[in-house]
């Protein structure tokens, strides 16, 4: 019967529409144009007949307020109709444009994701509005849409947070994942549990700059704020009028020092401490304790009645076992049940939240660290580091919602471009969000039935302000919302083309602050023979650029503001006096708002032929081999760009010098970033060859950061130096990584990540 009626409403149009690019974003499922425009008269006439009363507001507030539209609205209005239908796929709608516009829907949210649609369509200028005549045939694909605000790092407001809500429902995601707790801040009224907010909700300082800084410091003011039970439900109330759910995130059992200051006798010790100041990983955490279970069935029992929401979301990521380790407590209750070790223990922990829940008609989510130690039985799982735990609850047939680091992390870096605000790091284009697919590659039909969706993510540490949150969201969220709604969504190209004839001016409308990274200058580098060629890439193929250069090394070829195109390229050459040099250069686009600054180090190893024996982790693959020799020196804040991660025991590589050379010294750079679950490697070898046969070993160094001028001199923070004094043609390196993070540190115990990057070789013939 649905397919009939799908094919009904094909049969309608006439004769003259034919496919075209489609202005909605997410793309409908069927988008074609006709010959005509339907003009927008001064008194739009809507009829009232079919149409919801929550979406009759909705749509006539933004006729008004963003477009000037007056709307008469009676039982006689033609501009606009509406129709309810029956026997179509999950929230079905339609839009047909001719000499009036019909919509057709199927339940009261696809009817706003319709409203939402004909929105988009409107053309023109103030008083002379206009549709292009079409027809829209569309549902989604995926069931849960969201994006996700950590209110506990940073507060945001009642009213943001609204803000932060209508902007997602333009773009038809249905759910809002409100991180309401963590370590830093307590942000829900809890009426049991009052200091909950009296002390939890406020820190007494707050990190300045990045976490990884060094020394750091911290601004000693107090900083924080809470929602009264009354704002939530007014939160919760707004967002169903935009047909969002909103799913609570009450933190559990780590990422609690906020809870644990106002109520320290839910911890292990016992001990009183503030509410930090600091990002990262604590390792004290609620105890597994009957009375610590109890307080958090007591502040879910209140949670429960201001969320209606289906699931409710209890963290479980990155809770340190350090405590748990040696808490009488604790080990009692791995005793009395039969625990194998803390891990079940957190299973155990879990489980209990689970059946509470569940006796209570909800259903538990949690980030993907809830699979360890065996998943509570009616658990969803949340995968945030990669798609694997996702897989994993699919398999086992339970319910996940996909949001890897990799794709769906918007507090990372957006574009390359040096003048980006500071994020935490990593480094995800709205490119990569745009290749995004919630179902892993080989899942069967039965399997990608337990993938709800998708969902990104934005944490707060680098987001203070409500202007920061929308340039970290927009555009990328719009990338997102093709990925969870189309069921195939156009090429990126295509996407890029809606969004610019569109939606920048769509966006503007409502006065987002969105992100420019789309038309920023692109510098990419490739191996040259001699060492490496700079290509640059603008918003369009008519960019071309101003370049002007500062370089310690003379080099005829660079001359000060000179003119380049995309199609021009600069050569840089390994600089032949075993020295290590400098080359800035700022690169002013016609078409990009701000200029880039870029700096690389010319060194006798730029561009060098290397062979990669260890893969790098796919997420964290930069430009692969050139990455080691591309004369851009990783940072902290870090990056995901700059550097090579792997999440492996070992890194291995060759790299070939070309020819026999008196090899004299050797820096590799590597990140510390213990936050991010990035070590120092623990040792280092060194081995020279002249024809890879045979080789010879310097002996295994441990890693101790150099504090060398060479060192300095190339901007390496955190380096490997050795001294090789060796003829040869071949070096290889083998870098033996921790296998474990340890105790007392974010991630204790699990595989840590190896971030490496500037290999520079000093050499004579």
């Amino acid at each position: 019967m649905k397919k009939s009626v799908l094919l009904l409403f094909i049969c309608w149009i006439t004769v003259c529409f034919s496919f075209g690019q489609s202005p909605i974003i997410p793309s409908p499922v069927v988008y074609k144009i006709a010959v005509g425009k339907m003009s927008i008269a001064n008194h739009f006439s809507i009829n009232s007949e079919n149409l919801p009363a929550e979406i009759k507001d909705f749509l006539v507030q933004k006729l008004v307020d963003t477009y000037s539209i007056q709307t008469v609205i009676s039982a006689s209005g033609s501009d606009l109709t509406f129709k309810k239908i029956t026997n179509t796929p999950p929230d079905f709608y339609s839009i047909t444009i001719n000499d009036g516009v019909l919509i057709q829907y199927s339940t009261s949210a696809s009817c706003f994701y319709a409203v939402n649609s004909l929105l988009q369509l409107i053309e023109g200028e103030k008083d002379s509005y206009y549709f292009s005549k079409a027809f829209v045939q569309d549902y989604p694909n995926f069931q849960w849409r969201g994006l996700h605000l950590d209110v506990s790092r940073h507060f945001f407001s009642v009213e943001e947070v609204k803000r932060f809500i209508d902007l997602m429902s333009l773009y038809k995601f249905n759910t809002f994942h409100w991180h309401l707790t963590d370590d830093q801040g307590w942000r829900i009224e809890i009426k049991k549990y009052p200091k909950l907010t009296e002390i939890g909700a406020w820190r007494d300082s707050t990190v300045n700059g990045h976490y990884s800084a060094s020394p750091r410091t911290y601004s000693a003011e107090r900083y924080g704020g809470f929602y009264t039970q009354e704002q939530i439900k007014e939160v919760v109330a707004y967002a169903n009028k935009k047909f969002i759910t909103v799913v609570p995130e009450i933190e559990m059992p780590g990422h609690s020092r906020a809870a644990l200051a106002a109520y320290p006798q839910y911890s292990c010790t016992g001990k009183q401490l503030e509410v930090p100041g600091l990002w990262g990983v604590f390792e004290e955490i609620f105890c597994a304790k009957e009375e610590s279970i109890d307080f958090l069935k007591d502040v879910l029992t209140e949670v429960l009645t201001l969320f209606p929401s289906e699931y409710i979301h209890i963290g479980g990521d990155e809770a340190p076992k350090t405590r748990w380790n040696t808490c009488p407590r604790c080990q009692k209750v791995i005793r009395e049940n039969g625990l194998k070790d803390e891990h079940e223990l957190q299973s155990y922990f879990i489980q209990e939240i689970d059946e509470f829940l569940t006796s209570k008609g909800r259903k538990l989510i949690g980030w993907d660290e809830i699979l360890e130690g065996g998943l509570s039985p009616n658990a969803a799982v949340m995968s945030w580091r990669g798609f694997e735990g996702g897989i994993e609850a699919a398999k086992q047939k339970h319910f996940a919602v996909m949001s890897p680091g990799s794709h769906c992390y918007f507090d990372h870096y957006q574009s390359k471009n040096p003048n980006e605000p500071t994020a935490i790091g990593g480094f995800t284009p709205i490119e990569k969000v745009y290749a995004f697919n919630p179902i892993p590659p080989g899942f069967s039909e039965q399997q990608a039935f337990f993938i709800l969706g998708g969902q990104a993510n934005l944490w707060t540490e680098y987001i203070p302000t409500m202007t920061q949150l929308e340039y970290m969201t927009y555009p990328r969220a719009l990338a997102l919302a093709q990925v969870l709604w189309c069921k195939q969504k156009p090429p990126f190209e295509a996407f890029k083309k809606s969004f610019v004839d569109y939606h920048l001016t769509y966006l503007k409308r409502y006065n987002v602050n969105y992100s420019n990274a789309l038309f920023y200058s692109q510098l990419t580098i490739f191996k040259n023979k001699n060492g490496l060629k700079l290509n640059f890439k603008g918003a369009s193929k008519e960019d071309a650029f101003q370049l002007e250069t500062r370089t310690n090394e003379k080099n005829s070829q660079f001359s000060e503001n000179s003119y380049i195109t995309e199609n021009d390229t600069i050569l840089l050459k390994r600089s032949k006096d075993n020295q290590i040099h400098t080359f800035n250069f700022k690169l002013t686009s016609k078409n990009s708002p701000d200029p880039a600054h870029f700096e690389l180090k010319i060194h006798p190893a730029i561009g060098l032929p290397i062979e990669l024996i260890t893969k790098p982790a796919e997420q964290y693959k930069g430009d692969g081999a050139l990455t080691l020799v591309d004369g851009v020196i990783g940072v902290t804040p870090w990056k995901g760009n700059e550097w090579l991660g792997y999440d492996t025991t070992q890194i291995e590589f060759i790299v070939d010098l070309t020819r026999k050379v008196k090899i004299e010294e050797i820096l590799l750079n590597f990140l510390q970033d213990d936050g991010s679950w990035i070590h120092s490697p623990e040792s280092i070898q060194i081995s020279v060859s002249t024809k890879k046969k045979k080789w010879r070993n310097l002996q295994i160094q441990q890693f101790i950061a150099s504090q060398s001028a060479n060192a300095k001199k190339a901007g390496m923070k955190n380096a490997f130096e050795q001294n090789i004094n060796l003829k040869g043609r071949f070096v290889k390196v083998k870098v033996n990584c921790l296998k474990y993070i340890p105790d007392g540190y974010a991630g204790e115990g699990k595989t840590p990540w190896t971030f490496t990057d500037e290999l520079i070789l000093l050499y004579k013939e």
